[in-house]
Order: C-alpha cells, then sequence, then structure tokens
C-alpha cells in the first residue's frame, strides 16, 4: 500500500513525463534546432518501479517526435529508476547524468542501451527546460588579455624557426614517411603506386 507521500511522488513523476512528452512533440513540430537533432529512428523509456512510465519515438524521416504513457515493447535506450522520488530528483537536477550514473553503479537505476543516447535526450530536454544550463552569458574579455603587451612574460620563450622548403637529406625516418603521403608526392608531380 502506497502512502500519502508515494502517491505524491508518482503523480508529480507523472506530470513532469508528461510535460517532457508534450513539451518535445510540439517541439518537433515548430523548433527548427529540436528537428535538427532527430536523426535517427529509435524509441526512448523512462520509468519507475512504482509505475509512472513514458516513451518517446523518434522518427528520422519526419524529423518529428510523438510520446504515449507506459513502457515500450522494445525501447532502443531505457532508464529505470527504483522509484519516482528517485526519478524526481534525478531528472529535475542540474547535474541528473552524474546522479543516473551513480545510481547505475548502485543498482538503483538501470540503463538499457546506448549511454551516448542519454546524453543526446538530455541536449533534447535543455531545449525545453534549461536545467543544468552553461552558466552566466559570456562577457568581453578585460582589455589586458585582448590587446597584446609585449612587456609581458612569456614572449621571450616563443622560438620562430625559419622556414624549410625540403627536408634535410640526413632524416631518413622523415623521409620514409614523406615517401607514403600519397598528396605531399601527387602535388609535387612525382610517381604514384598503384593502391
Amino acid at each position: 500500500m502506497m502512502d500519502t507521500t508515494d502517491r505524491l511522488r508518482v503523480t508529480a513523476l507523472r506530470a513532469l513525463l508528461w510535460w517532457l512528452g508534450h513539451g518535445l512533440v510540439l517541439a518537433s513540430r515548430f523548433s527548427a534546432p529540436v528537428r535538427s537533432q532527430i536523426t535517427r529512428s529509435l524509441t526512448v523509456e523512462m520509468s519507475a518501479d512504482d509505475g509512472p512510465s513514458r516513451h518517446w519515438v523518434f522518427d528520422s524521416q519526419r524529423r518529428r517526435v510523438s510520446s504515449s504513457a507506459g513502457r515500450s515493447r522494445a525501447p532502443d535506450f531505457a532508464v529505470r529508476f527504483a522509484g519516482s522520488g528517485q526519478a524526481l530528483r534525478h531528472l529535475t537536477s542540474p547535474d541528473g547524468i552524474d546522479r543516473i550514473m551513480r545510481g547505475r553503479i548502485h543498482g538503483t537505476v538501470r540503463v538499457e542501451g546506448n549511454h551516448l543516447i542519454l546524453f543526446w535526450f538530455r541536449g533534447l530536454m535543455r531545449q525545453l527546460v534549461p536545467i543544468g544550463g552553461a552558466g552566466p552569458p559570456r562577457q568581453a574579455l578585460p582589455g589586458a588579455y585582448v590587446a597584446h603587451d609585449p612587456a609581458s612574460n612569456g614572449v621571450e620563450q616563443i622560438t620562430i624557426e625559419p622556414a624549410v622548403r625540403q627536408l634535410d637529406p640526413r632524416w631518413t625516418d622523415a623521409w620514409n614517411a614523406r615517401a607514403k603521403l600519397w598528396i605531399v608526392r601527387g602535388a609535387n608531380g612525382e610517381p604514384l603506386r598503384e593502391p
């Protein structure tokens, strides 16, 4: 029997998964950045052992997403949490992927399929909600870093070698390596071996 707190967590996870599911469906229709990332046809599933689950079907031909509640028959990638509370904490955390991987190590999260899909899927989710963003917007560097200062330390340590038109004949390893480079030999009009 579930207590009130557990039911509240299950309901909150269902609402979050519903919102993410329908958000991605809408984004795949109206957002060019989201559509440009849908390059493979696959099914992704997120679920918790206490009930809530949702899966997303990505169609690379139409560059669209469809989403349904419940588990998929054969997902290409799935993340299964031990409970709804844990799923909520991991999915809403700025370091969600790290938490999912730690949970996988401890045995409380099961990841099925290629783990790189998790990074891709998290990137799509961040198109909807910027959880764990990159930080404040970049600003111009202060003037001391933009302009070259010849009096600063380090400039005197840069060695500038004169240009060389031909390899030194004594460098036999370099000449042997050059003989294998077709682009260099072909550009100089030298005969090339058949592949």
